[in-house]
């Protein structure tokens, strides 16, 4: 399928931005022209070891030379970030996936409040970018982490949309804290709010948007860390690998791409949430659990399955395999 589509781009600059945050200008190794994308994008990015990691692209959406995208070092990094910061440089060469976007724009904006912290500017650059060049109405109000003050701050600057952003500092000296519910009251009913962060800073903030009246749909929320929820209780299911004939019993506290792995089973997994699709899977046999936020429905009629969160409803499941 098209989603699948991989392509070698070369690392042409590779920049420390904070301190743990280094950003990479990704480029055709050849000049050509890369596939466009979306403000708000991300590409999955397969890196040294074999890993797939989504990094979002934080460059505008109307250059179609390069891609740019933000690595924050992680210190829990289950290996992506620790790889890219420590083993790939310019003049490397990476593979890259077609751009995808779970964190649009919608067509009908007419005014709008960025939000992000820390790393989670990256997607918000690009859309910020964009709302400038459609003269769209917007404040961009941005908290340095405390571990990063002047993230990306030289690119802000530099940028078409500098005198709409405010910055904060996560310091009791500076004293700049960022005010949510002052921000957020009495805003008129077409404000969409865009937000970016870590769970624990973003999630009391959309809590505060909803007590200020905004709607659901009008709270545009990009998500860097897993919130699944602990499957103790789940069904325990086997699956079958239709090409080896064994089979594997699924434990409720562990998802099928994890299990599988520990049994030298490897799946190809990036964002572990059900959002990507990178561990899409055919089904051959069995019913399907889905919990899943990226099949259609005729994806899942054609029995294919997201392996990072789904389950199954039935005692088996056959992978195509």
């Amino acid at each position: 399928m098209e989603d699948d589509i991989l392509r070698p781009v070369s690392v042409a600059k590779k920049t420390t931005e904070a301190h743990n945050m280094v950003s990479f200008e990704l480029v055709d190794p050849n000049g050509a022209a890369l596939p466009a994308f979306s403000a708000g994008s991300h590409i999955d990015v397969t890196i040294p070891g074999g890993l797939v990691r989504q990094y979002s692209l934080c460059n505008s959406s109307s250059e179609r030379n390069r891609y740019v995208i933000g690595v924050w070092n992680d210190a829990n990094s289950r290996g992506g970030s620790k790889a890219l910061h420590g083993q790939v440089n310019a003049g490397d060469t990476l593979q890259v996936g077609l751009p995808r976007n779970r964190f649009r724009v919608p067509r009908s904006t007419k005014r709008a409040i960025l939000l992000a912290r820390g790393i989670g500017v990256t997607p918000i650059l690009s859309i910020a970018d964009y709302l400038k060049s459609q003269n769209i109405p917007f404040e961009l109000h941005y908290v340095f982490a405390m571990m990063s003050p002047g993230l990306f701050n030289g690119m802000i600057k530099d940028s078409n949309f500098a005198e709409n952003t405010k910055l904060y500092y996560e310091s009791s000296e500076l004293n700049q804290l960022l005010n949510p519910a002052a921000l957020l009251q009495d805003q008129p009913d077409d404000m969409q709010l865009f937000i970016c962060g870590a769970d624990w800073w973003q999630d009391p903030i959309i809590n505060t948007a909803k007590q200020k009246g905004f709607a659901e749909e009008r709270i545009h929320v990009e998500r860097f860390t897993v919130k699944v929820p602990a499957a103790i209780l789940d069904k325990v299911f086997d699956v079958k690998i239709a090409s080896t004939g064994n089979v594997y019993k699924i434990p409720g506290d562990k998802t099928v791409t994890a299990f599988l792995e520990e049994k030298g089973v490897k799946i190809p997994t990036s964002c572990e949430q059900g959002m990507c699709g990178t561990c899409k899977i055919k089904v051959l046999e069995g019913e399907i659990d889905h919990r899943d936020k990226r099949l259609s429905p005729q994806q899942k009629e054609e029995g294919f399955f997201i392996a990072c969160v789904s389950r199954a409803r039935s005692d088996l499941l056959v992978l195509d395999l």
